[in-house]
C-alpha cells in the first residue's frame, strides 16, 4: 500500500488549509445566521428616504400630498433649480424629487397626468416613493368620484396609507414558516466543499504526476492496476471524511434543529453529491494543471465562480433571469434548487418532490461527465 501511504501523507501535510477553510466557513455561517436570526420577522419598519417636494400649486391637494410624502419620508428642502437638484441627487444628499405642478388637481386627477419626479437612475427606492404616490393620489381620485368634497378625500387617503396589516406565515416547514438555521449552512456549504476538495486533491494530483515520480511508480514492482486502486481508496477514504466533517458542523451548530428536521437525510444526500462532483472536478484540475500557481487561479475562478452564479453567495431569487439560465449547466444550481425545497416545506408537493430528486440524478451526471472528461484526458497525457 505504498502509493495509499504517500497519498495520505499529502493529506495530512494539507490539512492545515482544510481546517483554515473550515475555520472561515463557520465564521461566515454564524456572521449570516446572527445577522437574519429573527430579524424582519416580527417586525416590519418602512424604509425612510430623502425627498424634496417642490410645490409649484399650493393648493390643497398639494399640501395633502406634501403632508403624507413627509410622513413616510425625510422632507428636504431644495431650491427649484435643475443644477442644484442634480447636485444635491449626486452627493445623495436626497434621493427623490417630487415637482408638483400648478393646477395641480386638474392636472393629476381630471386629465390623467403625472407628477414630474427626478430620481436616482435604477435604483429601486425609487420605484418604492413611485408606488407610494401613485397609491394616495388613486385613493383621492376614487374618493373624488364617489363624491367626496377633496378635503375629505385628501384625509382618508391619508389614513389608509396608515392603515397596517398582520401578516402570519404559514408553517409549512415546521418552524412558523421561518427559514431553518442548518438551512444557511448548507447554502453556503459547496463552497467549502468546492474549495478544500480542488486545492488537497489538486495538490496530490500535482504531486504524483510529476514525471520524475511517475517514472518511478512505472517501474516498481507495484502493478498499474494496484497503484491505481489505491489512488481510488485514498480519493473514497478522503472525501467520505470531509463529507462526515462537514455532516458534524450543523450537529455541532444547530443540534436540535438539525436533528428533529425530517428532511436531515435530503440535506446530508444532497450535500454527498456535492462532494461528489467536487472531486471530479478536483481530479480533472490536477489532470490538466501543473503547476501548484496556475492551480491556485483555477480552483479560486471555479468555485467562486460557480457559487456566484449558482446562488450560494447570493439567493436565487435575486438572480437575474440570463444567470439562472446559464446556472442551469453548473451543478451547483442543481444543489440550490433542492437546498431552496428542503429549507421550506416538511411535505412535498409531487412537482417538489420531482425537483428534489431531478437535482440529485443531475448532480450524479455531472459528476459522471466530469470524472470521464478527466479520465480521458489522463489517458492521453500518459500516452504523450
Amino acid at each position: 500500500m505504498t502509493v495509499f501511504r504517500g497519498f495520505m501523507i499529502m493529506v495530512k501535510r494539507n490539512l492545515g488549509m482544510m481546517f483554515m477553510y473550515i475555520a472561515i466557513f463557520i465564521t461566515i455561517a454564524v456572521m449570516v445566521q446572527t445577522m437574519t436570526d429573527g430579524k424582519g420577522m416580527e417586525h416590519f419598519e418602512e424604509e425612510r428616504l430623502k425627498v424634496a417636494v417642490i410645490d409649484r400649486d399650493h393648493g390643497k391637494l398639494a399640501e395633502g400630498l406634501t403632508d403624507y410624502i413627509g410622513k413616510k419620508h425625510d422632507l428636504v428642502m431644495v431650491e427649484d433649480d435643475k443644477n442644484v437638484i442634480q447636485e444635491k441627487l449626486f452627493y445623495r444628499d436626497i434621493y427623490y424629487v417630487v415637482t408638483i405642478p400648478e393646477d395641480f388637481e386638474q392636472v393629476c386627477l381630471e386629465d390623467g397626468g403625472k407628477l414630474q419626479t427626478t430620481k436616482l437612475p435604477d435604483t429601486m427606492s425609487a420605484f418604492y416613493v413611485d408606488q407610494q404616490i401613485s397609491t394616495y393620489l388613486n385613493t383621492v381620485k376614487v374618493l373624488k368620484s364617489a363624491g367626496y368634497p377633496l378635503e375629505a378625500a385628501i384625509s382618508d387617503a391619508a389614513e389608509a396609507g396608515e392603515a397596517e396589516s398582520d401578516v402570519t406565515l404559514i408553517d409549512k416547514n415546521g418552524n412558523g414558516g421561518v427559514t431553518l438555521p442548518h438551512a444557511f449552512l448548507f447554502q453556503y456549504m459547496p463552497y467549502i466543499i468546492l474549495a478544500v476538495l480542488c486545492y488537497t486533491i489538486g495538490y496530490i494530483m500535482i504531486a504524483f504526476r510529476k514525471k520524475d515520480v511517475r517514472r518511478r511508480m512505472l517501474c516498481s514492482s507495484v502493478s498499474s492496476r494496484s497503484q491505481n486502486a489505491q489512488m481510488v481508496i485514498g480519493f473514497v477514504i478522503m472525501g467520505v471524511g470531509f463529507w462526515a466533517i462537514c455532516m458534524l458542523l450543523p450537529l455541532i451548530m444547530y443540534p436540535s434543529q438539525f436533528l428533529n428536521d425530517p428532511n436531515k437525510i435530503y440535506y446530508m444526500l444532497n450535500s454527498f453529491l456535492v462532494v461528489l462532483v467536487g472531486m471530479a472536478i478536483a481530479f480533472t484540475i490536477g489532470v490538466v494543471v501543473q503547476k501548484i500557481e496556475v492551480l491556485n487561479g483555477i480552483v479560486n475562478v471555479i468555485s467562486l465562480g460557480m457559487c456566484f452564479t449558482c446562488g450560494v453567495f447570493v439567493g436565487m431569487d435575486t438572480l437575474g433571469k440570463g444567470v439562472k439560465m446559464f446556472a442551469q449547466f453548473l451543478p451547483l444550481y442543481w444543489y440550490e434548487k433542492v437546498v431552496g425545497v428542503l429549507s421550506v416545506n416538511i411535505e412535498f408537493t409531487k412537482a417538489q418532490a420531482e425537483t428534489i430528486y431531478k437535482g440529485f440524478g443531475i448532480q450524479l451526471l455531472f459528476a459522471a461527465a466530469i470524472l470521464c472528461v478527466g479520465l480521458v484526458i489522463s489517458k492521453s497525457k500518459e500516452q504523450e
